[in-house]
């Protein structure tokens, strides 16, 4: 049970990095990041604990501009 939860815990960390990172990457590529996507130590943690919700939201988004580049 408790691994389950470390493992839980730490996916969501991982997954909270990889958020952190692309929007600084997106920022050094000069795409506009808006300031509701900045991450403070409180929303980080939410998002640990969120984290497979994050995942449906980052993929929607994801494929959605995808969908819409491939169409043009």
């Amino acid at each position: 049970m408790i691994k389950s939860i470390i493992t839980y815990l730490f996916i969501g960390v991982i997954f909270t990095l990889m958020v952190d990172w692309s929007t600084e990457y997106a920022r050094k590529k000069g795409i506009p990041v808006p300031p509701e996507a900045e991450f403070d130590n409180e929303t980080r943690l939410f998002a640990i604990a969120i984290w497979p919700i994050g995942v449906v939201y980052f993929a929607y988004g994801y494929f959605k501009e995808r969908l819409k580049k491939n169409k043009k």
